[in-house]
């Protein structure tokens, strides 16, 4: 009998040739070929994490609260108009929603369930994560 660990391996050995991860990584690849969009992306964090640090050391007014607040708006709203930004984003949501009704079919056979008849998901089966998650 297989190691858990070996069927880990093989687990993501098989999910590499699965469409969402496929999806993922052919978006990650055009999304860090536009190197404008990766730059502008890596600006907004870093200007997230620096406000928040900020914000909890008590030391923005409520002035610099609210023109934050619009500056980042304006700047997310700059990289949700980029597309390979908007496809890697769409491709990360498919793919978490993927891996969580793989661990969800995990989690039910952990607990005695039958994920063929829990469907693996969720009470509701496929309508909580759009389908095709069991086949």
């Amino acid at each position: 009998m297989a190691s858990v660990y070996e069927l880990a391996r093989e687990l993501g050995k098989e999910l590499m040739n699965t469409p969402e991860v496929e999806q993922l990584l052919q978006a990650k690849k055009v999304y860090e070929a536009d190197t404008e969009i990766v730059r502008l992306v890596k600006e907004y964090g870093e200007m997230q994490q620096d406000f928040e640090i900020r914000f909890a050391a008590g030391k923005t007014t409520e002035e610099e609260q609210k023109s934050f607040s619009e500056e980042m708006q304006k700047r997310g709203e700059v990289i949700k108009a980029n597309e390979a930004a908007a496809n890697l984003f769409a491709a990360e949501s498919k793919f978490n929603q993927f891996i969580s009704s793989v661990f969800s079919i995990v989690t039910a056979t952990l607990a005695g369930d039958d994920p063929s008849q829990t469907g693996g998901c969720s009470p509701d089966c496929c309508a909580s994560c759009g389908g095709g998650c069991h086949s």
